[in-house]
């Protein structure tokens, strides 16, 4: 019996996951859209759409269990990748190694980009989108959210303003 159990919740676990990918959500107004699970990847990334407004982008932060890859096809960003300014426009290829600190800024314009993140990050997108449509988020709440899965703050100033 214990072994049914475990295997129905493990089917409803798989069932909810698989019902977040190809759905478009709103997180901190960008528009974020799961194209890869990171289970479908035998747990080593995960890939999202994402469509940037304009003039935004996140804290510094920085992940320590995986790599990240942006791929931008339209508009521009400007990236501080350890310290350092890069800055990237349609066709460039934006590479953030293991446990860098980093943030990006989008250019007045917007931005689109396709994104390859560390294993689990697309459900700390998808649990803060679910909190934000419920009102503010604090953030402690964003910040706990965001070590359960993989997306550890350094700074908190200028997120996604």
């Amino acid at each position: 019996m214990k072994l049914f159990n475990f295997i129905c919740q493990y089917s409803s676990y798989r069932k909810r996951e698989y019902d977040v990918k190809d759905k478009p959500f709103d997180f901190h107004s960008a528009t974020f859209n799961i194209k890869v699970l990171t289970s479908e990847t035998n747990g080593h990334y995960t890939v999202l759409d994402v469509i940037h407004p304009p003039n935004i982008g996140p804290a510094s932060h920085m992940h320590p269990n995986g790599s990240e890859t942006f791929y931008i096809i339209e508009g521009d960003y400007e990236f501080i990748l350890d310290g350092k300014v890069i800055k990237g426009k349609a066709g460039d290829v934006i590479f953030i190694p293991k446990g860098i600190p980093h943030r990006f800024t989008v250019g007045q314009k917007g931005g689109h980009a396709l994104v390859i993140s560390p294993p689990e990050l697309e459900f700390y997108f998808f649990k803060v989108s679910e909190l934000l449509g419920k009102g503010e988020v604090s953030y402690e709440t964003e910040s706990n959210i965001g070590e359960q899965y993989g997306q550890v703050f350094i700074d908190y100033t200028k997120h996604w303003k």
